[in-house]
């Protein structure tokens, strides 16, 4: 990775991870690759993900517990005209946040453990609440036919995508273009460009 695209500030990489609806959690067996988007939630330094006892993913598992498992957050999609005046199309480019996770699955099977993980997946996507909490009874029957898994991290690696790499001219000009394009998306990128670039605002 290029060194002026690696991130290790915890703070910024449990950010990506608490904000995103989904991931990509990647399993082989056989020399079989199979990619699966789920829903996740961070506990502390592990992942959790839940499903069917018997889908595809847990019969996968049984086999082969070590995984992978990316989560991407897009920013402005950088045209080739906007750092380039050559007309090709090779300085097309996306600008990004991505975290990629190298690790071994363990199901759990405690009840308690089910239940501080749903709480915490139910507060991530609907954190205004209007449902009953797991520890009731009620749950019990959906909790046992529910595998839910941890994926202890091994490895964990962070990238910002921001044309940090880039020298002054060709950096400027991205912004400049992204500016007069004017979405949401481009506004919020040239702040994070700003940011990672430490261009005071």
């Amino acid at each position: 990775m290029n060194p002026n695209f690696e991130i290790k500030d915890k703070a910024l990489i449990y950010d990506i991870l608490d904000k995103a609806e989904y991931g990509t959690l990647a399993l082989c067996v056989k020399n079989k690759p199979y990619a699966v988007p789920l829903n996740f939630v961070r506990i502390e330094d592990d992942i959790y993900f839940h499903g069917a006892l018997k889908n595809k993913k847990m019969k996968m598992l049984q086999q082969n517990t070590t995984v992978s498992f990316s989560v991407v957050e897009n920013y402005a999609l950088i045209d080739s005209d906007f750092s380039s005046t050559e007309d090709l199309a090779c300085p097309a480019t996306q600008f990004f946040k991505s975290v990629s996770i190298e690790g071994m699955a363990v199901v759990q099977e405690s009840r308690e453990v089910k239940v501080r993980v749903f709480e915490a997946l139910m507060h991530k996507l609907q954190p205004k609440g209007g449902y009953k909490p797991f520890s009731d009874s009620v749950y019990d029957q959906a909790l046992k036919a529910t595998a839910v898994v941890k994926i202890e991290i091994k490895k964990l690696t962070c990238k910002f995508k921001f044309g940090q790499h880039l020298d002054e001219d060709r950096f400027n000009m991205i912004l400049t273009h992204l500016l007069a394009r004017g979405t949401q998306i481009d506004k919020e990128t040239v702040r994070i460009m700003k940011a990672q670039r430490g261009v005071k605002f």
